[in-house]
């Protein structure tokens, strides 16, 4: 090396600042203090969230406990069940008010689900089938007092979890319709499908305890509509069933009773179509009209003599309108029909009965038409009360137990708010992983470990 370059490499060694080893020091102390105070922070923020919002998960818990046999009530509202909400198989609600269904309640769809709520307090349950698509009301109903959920295929007990299977009765699927006012037998109609699509319909009493069942006659696919298609009488030793356009009354044993036609494309206006004297059967009809309105149809209950199928000359319910679908779920005991009143997006075409064979849920209660859903009571005199209603999008289906639309009892909800289980245990993850960050940190200080 030359003088010269020796004088060079000198001259640019002056010039560099020096480093203060001291100085240096304590700036790498400080900013590792800081950090250590962020992610402590930050843990404890997380921390104090997680305290107020887990007691949040299973609403109603803190309310007293109902004596036993004490009729059940239906919540005013309900709400979308938090992400992660028990199924009933694993931790069972004892008995339902309600139960309802929506496709898109969480962030993986809740196509499947529906949801239960407890019959004395706001505690919800899930039953989930990855297999069935199912519409509260018309593929799955409660039992009279709620304890049980007969779905596609089988019965759910509400009080422990357990299934029974429904007889396969040679079909593809086997959909509950209604269940006689004692809760022993369950009228169910036993479909074969095609590529999903319905090609034959059998109606069958099943009694589920003891596995046995009883034909009661073929159906039109083509004009089957599961919700509407059956009813039991008020004492429980009728049963009114529809096929095409023909009413048919029978005895529970299969025994013939009358036979009639129902005028003007009305249909059996649902589970609920006994009149509460058990002298006659309501029935539904729709009438196109109203241009301009959000949906330009109207739908009316008639009343009609189950045995001649006369209309009877009792005073008119009114007019229901705006509405895509209306279904009877039974009589309040202050003679108010209880219906199901679902509402429409905005835009779409008048729908009706007809199926023409489709496939499970599509037609006019199809979630491609209904947007909100809720449970009105109705009478000639008034106008009508909603008893149940809930977020839009969030409850498009519906059915509730027949003791609680006989006892009359609503209460205020609270429904569900705050995280669910999957989000919840999201959030504890997330708290642990700081908190093991900050002590790893905090230990690599007390060892002097140097800075990676």
């Amino acid at each position: 090396m030359t003088a010269r370059l020796r004088g060079a490499l000198r001259e640019r060694a002056d010039q560099v600042e020096p480093y203060d080893l001291y100085r240096g020091a304590i700036d790498l102390a400080r900013r590792r203090r800081r950090r250590g105070r962020i992610l402590a922070a930050a843990a404890a923020v997380l921390a104090v969230a997680l305290t107020v919002i887990v007691p949040l998960d299973r609403p109603g818990q803190d309310l007293p406990a109902a004596p036993p046999g004490t009729p059940g009530s239906l919540p005013d509202e309900v709400g979308v069940p938090l992400w992660g909400t028990s199924e009933v198989e694993a931790e069972p609600i004892g008995a339902a008010s309600v139960v309802f269904g929506a496709p898109d309640w969480w962030p993986l769809g809740s196509k499947g689900d529906l949801a239960l709520v407890g019959a004395h307090e706001d505690v919800y349950g899930i039953s989930h089938d990855p297999e069935n698509f199912r519409y509260a009301g018309e593929h799955a109903v409660l039992s009279p007092d709620g304890t049980r959920l007969a779905t596609v295929g089988s019965v759910i007990d509400l009080g422990t979890g357990d299934h029974t299977p429904l007889p396969r009765l040679g079909a593809d699927l086997v959909v509950p319709q209604a269940w006689s006012p004692g809760g022993r037998l369950l009228a169910v109609t036993a479909y074969t499908t095609d590529d999903e699509i319905l090609t034959s319909a059998s109606l069958y009493l099943v009694d589920p305890g003891a596995g046995t069942f009883r034909v009661i006659r073929d159906l039109d696919p083509r004009t089957d509509r599961d919700g509407y298609t059956v009813a039991f009488s008020r004492d429980g030793g009728k049963l009114a069933y529809q096929t095409g356009a023909i009413v048919a009354v029978t005895t529970v044993d299969g025994q013939s009773i009358s036979r009639f036609t129902a005028a003007d494309g009305s249909h059996l206006a649902g589970k609920g179509a006994w009149t509460p004297d058990g002298a006659g059967l309501t029935l539904l009809r729709q009438s196109r009209c109203c241009d301009g309105a959000d949906y330009p149809s109207r739908w009316k209950l008639t009343m009609v003599d189950a045995i001649t199928g006369e209309e009877r000359s009792v005073p008119a319910i009114r007019e229901l309108t705006d509405l895509v679908a209306v279904r009877l779920l039974g009589w309040s005991r202050t003679g108010e029909a209880v219906v199901t009143a679902s509402h429409p997006f905005a835009g779409i075409d008048v729908a009706g009965f007809e199926t023409g064979g489709a496939r499970l849920g599509e037609g006019l209660t199809d979630y491609e038409w209904v947007r909100k859903t809720e449970v009105w009571a109705v009478s000639p005199f008034t106008t009508p009360r909603t008893l149940l209603t809930g977020p839009d999008l969030q409850i498009r289906s519906v059915d509730v137990a027949d003791d609680v639309i006989s006892g009359g009892l609503i209460r205020a909800a609270r429904p569900p708010s705050g995280l669910g289980p999957h989000l919840r245990n999201a959030l504890i993850l997330t708290v642990a992983g700081l908190l093991a960050l900050l002590a790893i940190r905090l230990r690599k200080r007390r060892r002097g470990d140097p800075r990676s």
